[in-house]
């Protein structure tokens, strides 16, 4: 991990950990909102809509102008954390309480078509990792990746024993690579899956992945793109991890800084925030824009997610519970608009 950057970083001026203040942003409207125990958790532009993933209510669909609840969770505790699109269809990474999902929306209705034993997230039972990879489609989760050709037929096609959930699945090469996720305890592993065989590296300074973003949009200049939950973002190739950016040194928690690495078009995204759960509410939007790194702007709310929809970014923000009054606890939530 501390071997020099790659000439190709070099060569496209991606210094690691230097970046300009943020500007003021003055006409940030806010296009959904809501106070309760909630989290927003999932943004991504499908069709002519922007699909929210809101813990615990379930999934909504945005049309520019109004929301409307597209899934209502069947069991308790329903949160989603990834997506892909695979054969013209949107498919999110989820789970409940007791069970497992990936949802399919085909732009008229939700179905279930993935549901397993054993739920909830944080390294649980949620599929927190999606991606679709020639023609087949991955969800990872604690211990194991399943996989299926049409949306239908599902197999689980690996599966480890460290306890720990799958946060990024990438394809580099003729390899597909599984990131272990949460819970935060090093050491922490990377999978390299190829046909029948199977190789693994052990990074014993991390203590654990994060990413939740399909591997198509955390491909990069020939990397995959990684943070850890000390807010670093790595640039990955072949086992070897390069550190380009840095959150950390603006979050007082440690070992639980969330950042959502993502790429919108040729601009490299970093969503960041604090953990489900940390009280300290800090978020930030970072880009790689023409090989140096700029803070576009800071919060007073957590960064879960952001998205492109139409001709602007969107972010989906939280901020945890905390007491507003002696006798009720609440948290709020909301997606914001970004101008053009």
């Amino acid at each position: 991990m501390s071997s020099p950057l790659p000439a190709l970083v070099e060569d496209e001026r991606v210094e690691r950990n230097v970046d300009r203040e943020p500007p003021l942003v003055s006409s940030v409207e806010r296009v959904f909102s809501q106070w309760g125990s909630l989290e927003a958790s999932v943004l991504v532009s499908y069709g002519d809509e922007l699909i929210l993933g809101l813990y615990p209510a379930g999934l909504y669909a945005y049309d520019g102008s109004k929301w409307r609840l597209l899934y209502e969770p069947r069991d308790e505790l329903f949160s989603a954390w990834s997506y892909d699109l695979f054969k013209g269809k949107l498919y999110v990474g989820a789970g409940t309480r007791s069970y497992g999902l990936v949802l399919e929306y085909d732009g008229d209705e939700v179905r279930e078509a993935l549901r397993v034993p054993d739920g909830t997230g944080g390294g649980g039972g949620l599929f927190e990792a999606l991606t679709a990879v020639r023609g087949v489609l991955y969800a990872g989760r604690r211990n194991e990746v399943w996989a299926t050709r049409d949306g239908v037929e599902w197999e689980k096609v690996f599966s480890f024993n460290t306890g720990k959930g799958v946060y990024l699945i990438g394809r580099q090469g003729d390899s597909i690579y599984v990131f272990e996720g949460e819970p935060i305890k090093p050491p922490t592993r990377v999978y390299s899956l190829k046909g029948s065989t199977a190789a693994e590296k052990v990074y014993h300074g991390i203590g654990a992945f994060r990413s939740h973003t399909p591997g198509s949009r955390s491909s990069y200049r020939g990397y995959l793109v990684i943070a850890d939950f000390d807010g670093r973002v790595y640039f990955f190739k072949d086992f070897q991890l390069w550190e380009v950016y840095s959150f950390g040194s603006r979050y007082e928690c440690r070992g639980n800084v969330a950042v959502r690495p993502k790429k919108v078009g040729d601009i490299l995204l970093l969503a960041a925030g604090t953990g489900t759960g940390v009280l300290e509410t800090h978020g930030e939007l970072a880009a790689n824009i023409g090989g140096e790194w700029v803070r576009l702007l800071t919060l007073p709310l957590n960064v879960h997610d952001v998205e492109l929809y139409g001709e602007n970014l969107y972010l989906a923000c939280n901020s945890p519970a905390r007491p507003l009054k002696e006798w009720f606890n609440t948290a709020y939530c909301c997606v914001l608009k970004l101008p053009a």
